[in-house]
C-alpha cells in the first residue's frame, strides 16, 4: 500500500510540474510598420494576464501563420483583427490610442 501511494505521489508531482512548465501562447509577434513604428503583440498580456484562451482568437480572428502579419490598419478599423476587441468597449479604442501599441521610435 505504501508503495502504491508513493507512485501516485510521484505521478502527481510529474503531472503538476508538466502543467507548470507548459508555455501558453505564441510569444511576442512583431508587426512591421514604417511610418508610425512597429507593433509588438504580446501573447502573455492577452492570454495569461487577460485570461483568454487560444480559440477566442484563433482561427476566427487571426490565423496562426505568417499571414497574420499582413493585417492593415483598415482591417483594424473595420472591427477585424485587433479592432474586434479594441473598440473602446471591450478594450481601449485603437483609433485614439495609437502609441499604446505602436513603438514611438520610428527609424
Amino acid at each position: 500500500m505504501k508503495r502504491l501511494l508513493f507512485w501516485f505521489l510521484i505521478l502527481g508531482l510529474l503531472a503538476a510540474s508538466s502543467f507548470a512548465l507548459a508555455r501558453i501562447g505564441g510569444g511576442d509577434i512583431k508587426y512591421p510598420v514604417k511610418r508610425v513604428g512597429e507593433v509588438t503583440f504580446s501573447h502573455d498580456t492577452h492570454v495569461e494576464a487577460m485570461g483568454f484562451n487560444c480559440t477566442e482568437c484563433h482561427p476566427i480572428i487571426f490565423v496562426t501563420k505568417e499571414e497574420d502579419k499582413r493585417v492593415k490598419m483598415i482591417h483594424r478599423r473595420q472591427s477585424l483583427s485587433c479592432g474586434t476587441c479594441h473598440d473602446g468597449k471591450q478594450a481601449f479604442d485603437l483609433r485614439s490610442n495609437c502609441y499604446i501599441c505602436h513603438n514611438r521610435e520610428v527609424k
